[in-house]
Parts: C-alpha cells; structure tokens; sequence
C-alpha cells in the first residue's frame, strides 16, 4: 500500500468525526468471537461517542479508547486504518483493563 498522506491525530479526530462507512479486516471478523465486542457496539463508538484516547501506533494507524458496553473495569480498543480516501477501516479490537488508560493518565 503506498501512501501518500500520513494524517496527525487531530486530522483523524475530524476524519473520525465525519466517516461514513465503515470498512471491517478480515482479522477482526475471524477473531470477534473472541474478543467479546460486538460490531454493532464499534461503529456506534466510532460514529457517535468521544474516545477517552487516541494514539497514533503508526502511519495512518490509530488507537481509539472508548469504555467498555458490557465489562464495567475494561476499555475497549478499537484500531482503525485511515487510507488516502479518508475512509476508516477496523483493524481489530478488544477489551483491556481500564486501569492501564488510568496508569498512563496518572503518569503525565
């Protein structure tokens, strides 16, 4: 995949913030099953609610943080991709222990 634009945080915080469709990998929808996080649940994070966190992990590739729908002390992490086209795709995502976000916050 060539790219030819490497959007900050804040230029995916209004690409977020407009997306349209949602685009799912492969690797999420072999894995969801397991990760406890219902598709359903990930686009109205994405689409609708205000992450705790985002973190840029690599070009392109963000981590969204948003709270948990069904585990009460876990976050749920969402990665997307953002191609050139300003269209986001789901990487994969899965619960984490909130108390990592909060060791990070504490931290700063």
């Amino acid at each position: 995949m060539n790219i030819i634009f490497d959007y900050d945080i804040d230029q995916a915080r209004e690409i977020i913030k407009n997306c349209g469709n949602i685009r799912i990998n492969d690797h999420y929808l072999d894995n969801w099953l397991e990760r406890g996080s219902e598709l359903s649940y990930i686009e109205e994070c994405i689409k609708n609610k205000v992450p705790l966190a985002i973190v840029k992990t690599m070009e392109n590739r963000f981590k969204l943080i948003y709270h948990h729908n069904k585990k009460l002390k876990n976050d749920l992490y969402i990665i997307i991709q953002i191609n050139d086209n300003k269209e986001i795709e789901v990487i994969t995502a899965y619960p984490f222990n909130e108390d990592r976000r909060l060791r990070e916050r504490e931290s700063l």
